[in-house]
This record gives structure tokens, sequence and C-alpha cells, in this order.
């Protein structure tokens, strides 16, 4: 046999252990890669249950903090829980510009007097008391029955506000009976009167000149004497019209009380309710 007849076995043998060791290779590499792809597998899948254990922790720790901070404010002395969401319009009220709450508590001479939220401030309509709303926008409002009424006593309406504005500087007073479309409004500061009308059947107040707002707002004021039989009855609508229109010369003047529930803030300091012999 030649020699090349002899070496082709072992050839044949060498190539076909050569291509089994590739085989073992190629098997062991698959093997490592698979191996290393489950432990990527594995590290990622535990890398993300840390990151949302991390923020269930922080949610939950977040929640109870909320929690805690609004049991702090609710067990606060003096603090409203929420915004009131309707406030009671007053028939009469004062808006005087001032942030010293114990001034007018003393101009008004309020005696017993006691913390009281605004919603029962603004209800409270019995008896001779008054409730001092604490300052807002640099105006304190004043509403309660024990303000006096025009058509029950004009001169008396007149010499409440003049002593008041005389005592607290810049007073107003508002007025109105939707009822019957009586009206009043009075701007008085350092005891003079600036501007004053009132209307319950007839004219019983009229002085200083028209101002801009009640222009504006198209109000009608009519002459002293002037009464509702001399009236013509197409003007009648604007009595009312007068009467519905009180709450907005109250907000370009000062504060319109019936607008506050958009305006206080969500933690308000209550106000004082007292009783007041005289006004």
């Amino acid at each position: 046999m030649s020699p090349i007849g002899l070496q082709f076995p072992f050839a044949h043998q060498a190539c076909l252990v050569q291509n089994e060791d590739v085989l073992a290779t190629f098997h062991h590499h698959a093997h490592a890669v698979l191996v290393g792809a489950a432990t990527m597998d594995w590290v990622a899948w535990v890398m993300l249950g840390l990151f949302l254990g991390i923020l269930l922790v922080t949610g939950i720790f977040w929640a109870l903090a909320r929690r805690e901070v609004w049991e702090m404010r609710r067990r606060a002395p003096g603090i409203a829980k929420e915004p009131i969401p309707e406030l009671n319009l007053p028939g009469q009220w004062l808006a005087i510009r001032s942030g010293n709450v114990a001034a007018v508590q003393q101009a008004l001479g309020l005696a017993n007097a006691q913390s009281c939220s605004w919603a029962e401030g603004f209800a409270d309509m019995d008896g001779q008391r008054l409730f001092i709303a604490p300052p807002l926008q640099g105006w304190i409002l004043v509403v309660g029955p024990a303000l006096p009424v025009p058509e029950d006593d004009i001169d008396h309406c007149f010499h409440f506000i003049t002593r008041l504005s005389q005592q607290l500087g810049h007073v107003q007073y508002f007025s109105r009976n939707r009822a019957l479309g009586h009206h009043a409004w009075v701007r008085a500061h350092t005891g003079r009167i600036e501007r004053a009308y009132a209307w319950a059947g007839e004219t019983l107040w009229n002085q200083g000149a028209l101002s801009d707002e009640e222009k504006t707002l198209g109000m009608t004021c009519w002459p002293y004497g002037q009464s509702i039989e001399e009236l013509d009855y197409r003007k009648l609508d604007r009595l009312m019209e007068n009467t519905e229109k009180v709450p907005r010369l109250a907000a370009y003047w000062s504060l319109d009380p019936a607008s506050l529930a958009t305006k206080l803030p969500p933690a308000m300091e209550p106000g004082i309710s007292g009783e007041t012999a005289t006004t």
C-alpha cells in the first residue's frame, strides 16, 4: 500500500477529532451564553423589584406625611378646615378700611366677645349681635342684626356712621331689602359723609355727588321728597335694579360679601361675635 493510502485514514480521523473539538467548544460557548443571559435576567428582575419597592415605600411615607399635616391643621385651634362654600348675604353690613380688629371692636362697643367662624357669624341673625370678620384685602367686614336700618331711623343711621368714621377713618355702609326694594349705601371718611343714598319707599338720604361707580352700574338716585307714589310705573323696575346692584357697588368700593366664598383663603382665622346694647 502506498504511503498516501496509509495517511488518508489518519487524516480523516484527525479531521473528525478536530470537528468534535469545534462542536464541543461551540456547545460550551452556547451554554455559557445561555447561563449569562439567565443571570442577566435574574439581575434585571432583582433591580426592578428593588426599584418598585423603593417607590412603594416612598409612596407610603408621602401618604402618611400628608395625613399627618392634615390632622395637624384639623386640630389647630382657630383655623377653618376648608374654604366656606357659601355665605349668607346680610341685609346690612359695614366695610371698614382697617387691619385692627381690636379697634373696630372697641368702637362698636362689643360685649361678651367670643371667637366665631365666618359661616356662623354670617348666619347669626338673631338678637343684638355683630360679627367682626378678620381683615381681608385691607378691609374688615361687620355684619349682624344690631346694625342700624335706614327705614327704621335715618337720623340714627347717620349719627352711627359718622361717629364710627370719626374713630376708624374710612367706613362704608350697605343695606338692602329685596322683598321691599329698599336700599342704601354710604361712604364716609373721618366723620365726613362723602356719598350717601337711602331709599325706603321714598328718598330718605341723598348726600354728595353721584360716584363714578354708581354711574358705571347705571344706578338711579331720586332727590329728596321723591316717593314711590310719584314714580311712573316704568321707573319702578329701577328700584329693584338698585337693590340688586348694591353688592356690585360694594365690590367696586370695597368688598362684596356675596362673592367672598371665592376669595377666602383655605385656612381662615375666625372672627369675633359679640353683643352690643346700642349702635
